[in-house]
C-alpha cells in the first residue's frame, strides 16, 4: 500500500496530460479541490491551524457545490476532500454531499475526528468515499482529551465509529481505504507505539504519524524538536503487516524549519479551497486574507471564478511574495512544487536520460 498511495510525495506523476498543459500556459482546471462542508467543529484542537476563523456555523450548501462539482468534472477535476476549517459530518447533507459526487464521476475522501461517523451515516455514505482518514490524537483518554478538546466519551465513540466502519466495509465488500492520522506531539509521543497496535487491532489500512505545521495566522504555536523524536518511527514500525500499514513521516518532518528550494508556489494551479460559506481560495494557508479570495460560488459559478481576471491577479500578487514567510512549513503542495520548479528549471544534460 505505501508505494501506491505515496504519502510522503506527489501524485502530479500520473497526470502528465496536464501537466503537459500547464506547461504550455494553459488555463488547467484544478485535480483536486478541497471543500469544508462545515465552519462550525465539535472538537477544539490543540493543534488546529485554522482556530482563527472562529468556528463558525456556516454549512455548504449541497445543490450548490454539487452543481459546481458536475461541471468541474468535465473540466478536468478527480477529486474532492471533505475536510476544511470545520467537521464535515456536522453538515447534515454529507452523506448526500458525498453521495452526490461520486455520482458525478469525481473521486471523493474525507477526513474527520470521527466522534459522528456513526454506524447509521457508515451506512449511507461509506461506499461512496476512496477513503476517509480519521484524526485521532491519541488511543489513550487523558491525552487524548487534552489535545482533542471534544466531548467526554468521544474516544470512546470514535473507537467505536471505526470499528464499525472497518464492519461495514467488509460486509459490502468496499474499497474504501480507512485511516487514521495522528500529529505528532509531545504530549502524545509516547502513547503512539501502543495506538498502533491499537489500529492494527481495530482493523483499519493504516496509521500515518506526521509534523505539526505552523499557520501563518493561529493562535496555537508549538516549538518542537523532530529530530529528537526520529527514533520513534521504529517502535511504531514495528506494528505493521501485510495488511497494516504505519507511515511515519519523517521527510516531512525532517523539512520542518527547512528553508524551501523554490522561489514560487507552481502547484496552485493543481488544486484549491472552498470554504463553508462558499469562498474560493488558492488554498488553505491564505483563508481569511481577504485580497487573495478567488471568489464566491454563490454569488458566481465556479467556472467563471477560475476562468476569471481576479485569480490570475492573485496568483501573479502570490507570485511576488516570500513563499518562506507567507506559507507553511512542510506544506502539502511541498513536493508538487520541487517537482514543477525542476520542470520549469531543468539542470544540465537533461536530454541524458
Amino acid at each position: 500500500m505505501a508505494e501506491k498511495i505515496r504519502m510522503d510525495s506527489h501524485k502530479l506523476i500520473y497526470h502528465p496530460d496536464v501537466v503537459a498543459r500547464w506547461m504550455k500556459g494553459e488555463n488547467i482546471y484544478p485535480i483536486e479541490v478541497e471543500i469544508s462542508p462545515s465552519g462550525a467543529c465539535n472538537h477544539r484542537c490543540v493543534f488546529c491551524a485554522v482556530d482563527y476563523i472562529g468556528y463558525q456555523p456556516d454549512f455548504l450548501d449541497k445543490d450548490i457545490i454539487l452543481r459546481d462539482i458536475a461541471k468541474m468534472g468535465q473540466k478536468g477535476l478527480k477529486s474532492v476532500i471533505c475536510s476544511g476549517e470545520g467537521e464535515p459530518l456536522l453538515n447534515k447533507n454529507m452523506p448526500d454531499i458525498a453521495n452526490g459526487i461520486k455520482a458525478c464521476g469525481v473521486d471523493v475522501a474525507m477526513s474527520s475526528n470521527g466522534a459522528l461517523f456513526t454506524k447509521d451515516k457508515a451506512k449511507e455514505c461509506l461506499g461512496a468515499f476512496t477513503w476517509i482518514r480519521f484524526s485521532v490524537a491519541s488511543m489513550e483518554r487523558e491525552s487524548y482529551d487534552k489535545i482533542q478538546r471534544g466531548k467526554p466519551g468521544d474516544l470512546e465513540k470514535v473507537k467505536e465509529n471505526l470499528t464499525e466502519a472497518v464492519g461495514i466495509k467488509r460486509d459490502q465488500k468496499l474499497k474504501t481505504t480507512l485511516g487514521v492520522q495522528c500529529l505528532l506531539l509531545p504530549d502524545n509521543m509516547a502513547q503512539l507505539p501502543d495506538m498502533a497496535r491499537q489500529c492494527r487491532e481495530i482493523g483499519v489500512d493504516y496509521l500515518t504519524i506526521k509534523p505539526y505545521s505552523q499557520h501563518l495566522h493561529s493562535e496555537n504555536t508549538f516549538q518542537i524538536d523532530y529530530e529528537a523524536m526520529l527514533a520513534l518511527e521504529n517502535e511504531v514500525k514495528q506494528y505493521e503487516t501485510d495488511r497494516f500499514s504505519v507511515y511515519f513521516r519523517a521527510n516531512a518532518m525532517k523539512k520542518v524549519h527547512q528553508e524551501k528550494s523554490y522561489r514560487q508556489c507552481l502547484g496552485l494551479p493543481f488544486m484549491t479551497h472552498i470554504d463553508a460559506k462558499g469562498n474560493v481560495w488558492p488554498c488553505v494557508a491564505h483563508i481569511g486574507t481577504k485580497e487573495f479570495c478567488y471568489g464566491n460560488i454563490y454569488e458566481q459559478s465556479f467556472e467563471e471564478i477560475w476562468e476569471g481576471t481576479r485569480r490570475q491577479e492573485i496568483l501573479h500578487q502570490l507570485h511576488k511574495l516570500d513563499i518562506n514567510k507567507v506559507c507553511r512549513e512542510a506544506c502539502r503542495l511541498d513536493e508538487i512544487n520541487r517537482y514543477l520548479d525542476d520542470l520549469k528549471n531543468p539542470g544540465e544534460h537533461v536530454n541524458f536520460i
